[in-house]
């Protein structure tokens, strides 16, 4: 409130000192007699406080307007007037306007400084590099445009840093009203690492000089996030159940006369496909029909022997040598199938790295050694209520169960497929022969990126 009183009492102080008083009945105040403005188009509000009516006449200045024209005051509320000015292209000068009420005319001078266009300064906008085609240019600041110039812009460039490069002669018309820069393009490719200098003129008046440089490029570094996983075959988590053929979409894509045998995840990267490269696939009747692939409610291909392999195609974007998987499966066997199966990753399905953290087996009969991620034993391979070959848990698995996290050294795959495999090898489980052509189940197959 107090505030309010002291800015009341200022404001009628003002325009007790600038009032035009025809006498007691009414009068009109204006809050300015003198308005100073640069040489740029604009408006300036100015307040007055008139009793009764009254009207704004301009003496002749036609780059001065006003609005309102007119208006009828209460000698009580302050009322706004707007005075605009055109841009001054010459020198400065002045103009009056009167605001009237009756007898009464109350002069108001407007001055506008003369023109100042010019310009304020030359850049180069950025660093060039060394053998990179050039992107960047040259800045050139103006100041006071009324945004109707027009100008040819040319540039001398010198300096061991300048080979190679040249700036094109340009004819701009792109003034904003004010303040504002012209880009003038620098073209080329430089040589030479260093310094240079552009000289810049402005309808041949040198209007300055700017450094630039020329530096070592060095390509910058983009960190992709891998994207693919997880991929997963977990026939349990699923809901699988049951024996021989599943009459389901899946099941259908591993029947004997699909030329195309897969399965796709089922969960994860919907794109993702398992199968079985089995070099000569054995067949079996089941439920009235030749088979060699079956759900049990793992996946079991018939005839894998050794060198035959499971096989995931995963398709994943931006996989380097820096990206951590994890592999999580579980495999078994008939007793007389392979007991032993090495885990392998390849970027193209034909070159194939073996994954860290093998285990080491060995017979000792012919002192024979070799490396295995999976393998088979006794309870495996025992087809009975006891055993573990059909049944599988995935919160608690059996000893068929591994997992292994690892980088992928050794591959780089921007956009395209990533491939696993489970590669059968030499011996059954019990070491006491090779492998036979016999049913091998795939319970679970897992692949994960491993946090960071």
């Amino acid at each position: 409130m107090k505030t309010t009183i002291l800015r009341t009492f200022f404001f009628l102080t003002v325009f007790a000192l600038l009032s035009c008083q025809k006498g007691e009945s009414d009068f009109v105040s204006r809050e300015e007699t003198r308005v100073s403005v640069d040489c740029l188009s604009q408006s300036v509000g100015q307040n007055i406080m008139a009793r009764g009516d009254w009207w704004i006449d301009i003496n002749g200045a036609d780059w001065i307007s006003v609005s309102p024209e007119n208006g009828r005051g209460d000698g009580v509320h302050y009322q706004m007037y707007t005075i605009t000015v055109a841009y001054n292209k010459g020198g400065s000068r002045e103009g009056t306007i009167y605001i009237c009420q009756g007898q009464v005319r109350c002069p108001v001078t407007v001055h506008q400084n003369r023109c100042k266009f010019g310009y304020t300064g030359v850049s180069v906008a950025d660093s060039l590099y060394q053998h990179k085609e050039s992107t960047t240019g040259i800045n050139v600041n103006y100041e006071y445009a009324a945004g109707d110039e027009t100008v040819t812009l040319t540039a001398m460039l010198s300096g061991a840093a300048s080979a190679g490069l040249s700036v094109p002669r340009l004819e701009s018309k792109d003034f904003n009203p004010g303040s504002g820069a012209l880009f003038v393009p620098i073209s080329g490719t430089p040589t030479v690492k260093g310094d240079f200098e552009v000289t810049v003129f402005a309808d041949g008046k040198n209007i300055g000089t700017a450094k630039g440089s020329v530096a070592e490029y060095v390509a910058p570094i983009v960190v992709l996030d891998p994207s693919g996983l997880p991929a997963k075959w977990n026939f349990f988590a699923a809901g699988y159940t049951g024996t021989g053929p599943l009459e389901t979409e899946q099941g259908r894509h591993w029947d004997y006369d699909d030329p195309d045998p897969h399965v796709q995840a089922t969960s994860g990267n919907s794109e993702a496909r398992l199968t079985a490269v089995v070099n000569k696939p054995g067949t079996v009747e089941l439920n009235g029909k030749q088979q060699r692939y079956t759900f049990n409610p793992a996946i079991q291909v018939l005839s894998m022997i050794e060198g035959d392999y499971w096989l995931a195609t995963i398709p994943v974007m931006y996989f380097t040598e820096t990206t951590r998987i994890s592999v999580e499966a579980a495999v078994s066997s008939a007793a007389k199938g392979p007991g032993f199966y090495i885990l392998e990753y390849s970027a193209d399905g034909n070159n194939w790295i073996e994954a860290p953290s093998a285990t080491e087996f060995s017979k000792t009969e012919t002192g024979e050694t070799w490396k295995a991620h999976y393998w088979n034993n006794a309870r495996s391979v025992v087809n009975a209520p006891t055993g573990t070959r059909k049944s599988f848990n995935p919160d608690d698995p059996d000893e068929t169960y591994h997992k292994y996290e690892f980088p992928l050294t050794g591959i780089t795959i921007d956009d395209g497929n990533f491939y696993l495999r489970l590669r059968a090898l030499k011996y059954k489980y019990d070491l006491s022969g090779a492998c036979t052509a016999t049913w091998t189940d795939l319970k679970m197959l897992e692949v994960n990126f491993v946090e960071e």
